[in-house]
């Protein structure tokens, strides 16, 4: 049968990732991850500290916590009757160990005192490194004819987001995704996460905007109208399509107001209805409930 440490270290590699990349994600020290992956239980602290890191692990592999624990379990009790075993050994041929009620009270407080340093210790490491910080979306070094782009990524929760210096909302779980202002020829967008700790992680995209090829004539007013998209509470996925063409397509965070004009129609559609409000001739309404999606077509 499996060990924990197999199970693991086999979930791992069919997602392919690193012990770097699963330390940056989880914030557990490379070097742990190790020792669970290897089940070396004895290089790591009591056994309440170790069941937390793998339900840690676990959950970010996607696997079951419950029946991965009962494994460490399974484990667990093997080694302790193992060890009761030569313990009852090693009193029989001699007496140099008696149970008294002082020896359970220092090592109740010993074991006590190793999970709150070892938990401390972890939470230090975590918070003194630098955040996460990954953009999906734009690529760096690529060509548009558009003077906008999306810029989508992913950081920690409760890290500090700028865009180019201005202060962005991160949804919750850390994922952002925002529009951003270009200007024609080339663009460096500067993209920094920093934790409470000052330490600041910076992702750099260099985008090219050429519009030589398109036509960046505005309709006259009288032939065009616009509407305004706004997002909140939760972050929404919008496909909008004007005059029979996609415009824009990704996922807005809470707090996002974003304009779109068109000569006849605009198509909206939405994966969460309840978080996407539209503005249309001075009328704000909500296009639906939470989760709920929803595609309206707005004309002149």
């Amino acid at each position: 049968m499996k060990t924990v440490g197999e199970i693991l270290q086999e979930n791992r590699n069919k997602k392919n990732l690193t012990l770097d990349e699963v330390e940056k994600a989880t914030k557990i020290r490379k070097k742990v991850l190790a020792y669970l992956e290897k089940s070396d239980w004895s290089s790591l602290p009591s056994a309440t500290f170790v069941k937390g890191l793998i339900k840690n692990y676990g959950k970010f592999l996607d696997l079951d916590e419950k029946e991965l624990l009962a494994f460490y379990r399974r484990e667990y009790d093997e080694r302790r009757d193992q060890k009761k075993g030569f313990s009852r050994k090693q009193k029989n041929d001699s007496s140099w160990f008696r149970f008294t009620p002082q020896t359970v009270t220092f090592s109740v407080v010993g074991v006590v005192v190793l999970v709150v340093v070892g938990y401390l210790f972890v939470q230090y490491q975590s918070f003194t490194g630098s955040p996460l910080l990954e953009i999906q979306e734009p690529q760096n070094n690529i060509k548009i004819n558009k003077l906008e782009v999306n810029l989508v990524g992913k950081t920690w929760e409760d890290a500090i987001l700028k865009v180019n210096g201005e202060k962005v909302t991160v949804s919750p779980g850390g994922t952002f995704s925002l529009p951003v202002k270009l200007n024609r020829g080339l663009n460096t967008i500067t993209v920094t996460a920093e934790n409470r700790f000052g330490k600041i992680s910076t992702q750099k995209r260099l985008v090219v905007v050429d519009t030589s090829d398109v036509s960046t004539t505005l309709p006259p007013a009288q032939n065009s109208f616009s509407l305004t998209v706004k997002i909140g509470p939760d972050s929404a996925v919008l496909t909008v399509e004007i005059d029979g063409k996609q415009d824009f397509e990704g996922v807005l965070v809470a707090g996002t107001e974003k304009i779109f004009s068109g000569n006849e129609r605009i198509r909206i559609n939405t994966k969460n209805a309840g978080s996407t409000k539209v503005i249309y001739k001075n009328i704000e309404e909500t296009l639906g409930g939470v989760s709920e999606e929803v595609e309206k077509t707005y004309t002149k």
